[in-house]
């Protein structure tokens, strides 16, 4: 089935409205100012670094007995008047029913793909950013991930390096271990 963008934008509501239809059932779709995006399924190796940094958190939370909820590329939140779909999402919140969970996520990663459309990438980087939400963008090709914290300077990282997950006191994740 090919999706066909409606084509004037709507309101948040009408977007709601349409993404809960029942022809709708099963597809991911992101809103983003105005505009609806249909998510398409992904490379196994995209889906596969969100879920290592999974991994990663997961361990780590329940070591150090801190609350964790976590989603991959199925989960949609409430960003504002938008809704985004993370490959990754961290929150220390319940996860809810909604659609989208209204309770929006302390960090999210985003696997950009070769086919990620620059001025898109921009886009939810800025809704992420006004929410105040971590995000990572990770650049599997050249093996980088770029690490954006509100108010702070853009910080790239490479094989060879950690970072510190800055909503999750002591957390760190070696990019090696993500970027196998």
């Amino acid at each position: 089935m090919v999706f066909q963008a409606p084509s004037k934008p709507m309101t948040y509501d009408e977007f709601i409205a349409f993404a809960l239809l029942p022809e709708n059932a099963g597809r991911n779709f992101e809103f983003l100012d105005g505009e609806v995006f249909e998510k398409m399924p992904g490379t196994t190796e995209n889906s596969g670094i969100a879920s290592e940094i999974g991994i990663e958190t997961a361990v780590y939370c329940r070591a150090n007995n801190i609350p964790y909820f976590i989603t991959g590329e199925a989960g949609a939140y409430r960003i504002g008047n938008n809704t985004l779909v993370p490959d990754f999402a961290y929150k220390p919140t319940p996860l809810t029913n909604e659609y989208p969970d209204p309770i929006p996520p302390l960090w999210v990663v985003e696997v950009i793909s070769p086919n990620d459309k620059v001025a898109d990438i921009r886009k939810k980087r800025q809704r992420y950013l006004e929410a105040g939400i971590l995000l990572w963008e990770i650049y599997p090709d050249e093996r980088l991930i770029d690490v954006y914290a509100s108010g702070q300077p853009l910080i790239t990282y490479g094989i060879g390096t950690s970072i510190a997950v800055q909503v999750i006191a002591g957390l760190q994740i070696e990019v090696a271990k993500v970027l196998r």
